[in-house]
């Protein structure tokens, strides 16, 4: 037997958790080596100490801070990993799109598919302009309208109403985000 397998047995031995086999062996061992004769000797006097020393109860708000520091850690560690997640997802959409758009390419690149899906294409194009040709007018006609009257303050008031609902609303999702995702994990 090696010096340190002793004193790990001899540990086990101080805590009644070596076996019968064992105990015998490790007394073998001590009677014939000095240096773990008296490192059990040690061991002896420092567990009867500490068996004689009165047990100390922690404060009333231990528990209580620990369990929140616990909590407080597995929160960072779930918005990390949620983190991840994102960007783990949006390299996959961009990924996706990526190959989407050499898909498009390749089949563009063939002289009968080209001409198809340009006339397609073409077609959505203008589609898309004309309609937002017209958002534009509705656009301008609604500030010619407000200009002309003096809403510029209620128009202001209105913003700055939706720009703290849309952050209200982004601070609910995120935190429902991070609660669904701890839902799926479990």
């Amino acid at each position: 037997m090696r010096c340190s397998e002793g004193k790990e047995w001899m540990s086990l031995h101080l805590d009644d958790l070596l076996s019968q086999d064992r105990v015998l062996r490790l007394e073998e061992h001590i009677s014939g080596c000095e240096v773990c004769s008296q490192e059990r000797e040690v061991m002896r006097r420092l567990s009867a100490a500490l068996g004689r020393a009165p047990m100390v109860a922690p404060s009333t708000g231990f528990t209580v801070g620990v369990a929140l520091r616990l909590e407080r850690r597995a929160d960072s560690r779930r918005r990390l990993y949620s983190g991840i997640r994102v960007c783990l997802g949006s390299v996959g959409l961009w990924g996706l799109a990526g190959m989407a758009s050499l898909l498009l390419f390749f089949a563009l690149w063939q002289p009968l598919m080209r001409v198809a899906l340009l006339d397609m294409g073409l077609a959505l194009v203008n589609g898309i302009v004309s309609l937002l040709a017209a958002l534009a007018k509705a656009l301008r006609a609604a500030a010619r309208a407000l200009s002309a009257e003096p809403t510029w303050f209620f128009l202001f008031g209105y913003a700055l109403l939706a720009l703290g609902l849309t952050m209200l609303w982004a601070r609910v999702v995120l935190r429902g985000w991070g609660r669904v995702s701890v839902r799926f994990r479990s």
